[in-house]
C-alpha cells in the first residue's frame, strides 16, 4: 500500500517522496483522492495562518494560495488544460488532435484556457475565504483527483504511450477501487461539512466527468493524460461554482 501511496504522489505532485513505485499503477488511482486532500490541508493553513497574523487581503491570499498549489502539481493539469483546448479546438480528425496534443508548444485556445481557469479559480477562492469557506476549496481539490482516477479507470487510453495507459490497466480492480474512493469522498465531505454539499461535489464532479469522458470518446476514442489533467481542471471548477449557487440558495 505504501508504495502506491508513494506512486499517487510522485504522479500527481513535484513533491521529493523517496521509495521505489509500485508495479501495478493502476492499484494507485484509489489514493489520488489523498494527493488532493493534501493539497487541500495546504490551503487551509494558509488560511488559517492569515487569519492569526490578521491578514485582511483575500484577494491576495487567493492568489498567492492558488500559486503555491500549481506549483506543488508541478503545474501539470493546466498543462493538460491549455493541451486539450488547442487540440480539440484546433484539431479536425482523431489523428490531428492526437499530433496537437503531442505538440509542446501553447496556442491561442490553450493561452486563453489557462488564463480564465486561473481567473475563475482565484475568484472563487477569494469568494470562499471573504464566507469564511476555505473547506470547498478543500473538497474541489479531492473531487477532482476522485474524478482522474475514474477517467482512467473507465475510460480506456486513446494511445499506448499515454501517460494514462499504465494506471488503466488491471481489470476490474480500478473500476471498484475509485468507485469506493467516490464513496468515501462523499460521505466525508457529507459528515465534515453537510449532506447539501456533498451532493453538490459529488453530483458537479460525475456529471463534469462523465460528459469529458464522452466527449475525449467521440473525439479521439478514448483518452490521454492531457484530457486527465484538463478535466481535473474543468471539475475543480464546477465544485466551486456549484458551491457558489448552493449558497445562494434559499
Amino acid at each position: 500500500m505504501y508504495r502506491n501511496i508513494l506512486t499517487a504522489f510522485r504522479t500527481l505532485t513535484i513533491l521529493p517522496i523517496g521509495g521505489k513505485d509500485t508495479v501495478q499503477f493502476s492499484s494507485t488511482l484509489c489514493f489520488f483522492p489523498l494527493v488532493g486532500a493534501l493539497l487541500g490541508f495546504f490551503v487551509l493553513l494558509f488560511y488559517r495562518v492569515a487569519g492569526a497574523i490578521e491578514f485582511q487581503h483575500p484577494a491576495i491570499l487567493a492568489l498567492v494560495s492558488l500559486a503555491v498549489i500549481t506549483w506543488l502539481t508541478g503545474g501539470l493539469h493546466m498543462d493538460g488544460l491549455g493541451d486539450v483546448a488547442d487540440a480539440f479546438g484546433g484539431g479536425k480528425t482523431k489523428e490531428h488532435v492526437l499530433q496537437i496534443l503531442k505538440d509542446p508548444r501553447m496556442g491561442s485556445f490553450g493561452v486563453c484556457a489557462i488564463v480564465f481557469a486561473v481567473l475563475i479559480k482565484a475568484g472563487c477562492w477569494e469568494a470562499y475565504f471573504e464566507k469564511s469557506n476555505p473547506w470547498m476549496i478543500f473538497w474541489s481539490l479531492v473531487f477532482s483527483r476522485v474524478m482522474q482516477g475514474i477517467l482512467v479507470a473507465f475510460v480506456p487510453s486513446a494511445r499506448k504511450e499515454s501517460i494514462a495507459a499504465p494506471f488503466g490497466a488491471g481489470g476490474r480492480f480500478p473500476k471498484w477501487s475509485v468507485m469506493v474512493s467516490y464513496l468515501i469522498a462523499g460521505l466525508s465531505a457529507a459528515w465534515s461539512s453537510s449532506i447539501g454539499i456533498a451532493v453538490v461535489c459529488a453530483g458537479c464532479s460525475l456529471a463534469i466527468t462523465a460528459l469529458a469522458g464522452f466527449y475525449c470518446w467521440k473525439r479521439i476514442q478514448g483518452i490521454t493524460g492531457d484530457c486527465v489533467g484538463a478535466t481535473s481542471e474543468i471539475v475543480e471548477i464546477a465544485v466551486l461554482l456549484g458551491g457558489l449557487f448552493w449558497d445562494m440558495g434559499p
